[in-house]
């Protein structure tokens, strides 16, 4: 059986996120319909950068709600002959299946990995974005109102945590025995979100 070509390869893709694309449909053509009820959700609308940031948390989020309908392969399930395999690369044994994103080290399929994955983002980043709020606000209303020392000190934690290598971290948060703890959702919290936030009540106070 030959590999599958680079367009059949998109359009296999594009195919099996249907599901989403059916969802995203439905719910941009309804919170355009019903915009001037919606608020403060109704608004992202006005914008564009709000309009393309919703429609891209709308995508992972119906991804990882139909990961199970979307997902071509079991993520976890290790095929003899597809490690490392390119992209569209036939699965032995299977007549009619294929790796669409091409298998990894250990022989999984990287397209059904990356679908399940936003299931793990989904559970990790509300719990972070609250957790760094309730931080931010806490440290940065005290330091915006009495500045001086305290201000100085908090602007430098702020600025010593975005300073911190990125690509340690995730090297830290793919290792098996931290991703089956918590310590994922408060790492994205503290080292991603609560400097930005202290920063903007900081500079609002």
């Amino acid at each position: 059986m030959e590999s599958l070509s680079s367009l059949q390869i998109v359009f296999g893709v594009l195919t099996q996120l249907l599901p989403v694309w059916i969802g995203l449909g439905i719910i941009l053509s309804l919170s355009m319909y019903y915009r001037p009820r919606l608020g403060l959700y109704g608004h992202l609308f006005d914008s564009r950068v709000g309009t393309v940031g919703l429609i891209l948390v709308l995508f992972w989020v119906l991804t990882a709600l139909f990961a199970d309908l979307i997902i071509t392969h079991d993520p976890l399930a290790q095929i003899s002959g597809m490690k490392n395999k390119r992209p569209g690369f036939p699965v032995r044994g299977m007549e009619g299946t294929f790796y669409l994103l091409g298998g990894d080290n250990l022989a999984r399929d990287i397209f059904s990995r990356v679908i399940m994955g936003s299931r793990t983002v989904l559970s990790i980043a509300p719990a972070a974005t609250v957790f760094a709020f309730m931080v931010g606000i806490t440290l940065g209303l005290p330091a915006g109102y009495r500045s001086g020392r305290l201000d100085t000190i908090l602007s430098f934690l702020s600025n010593l945590v975005l300073a911190f290598p990125v690509i340690l971290l995730f090297f830290l948060l793919v290792t098996p025995e931290i991703r089956s703890t918590g310590v994922p959702i408060y790492l994205a919290a503290v080292l991603f979100l609560f400097p930005i936030i202290l920063f903007v009540v900081l500079f609002q106070s």
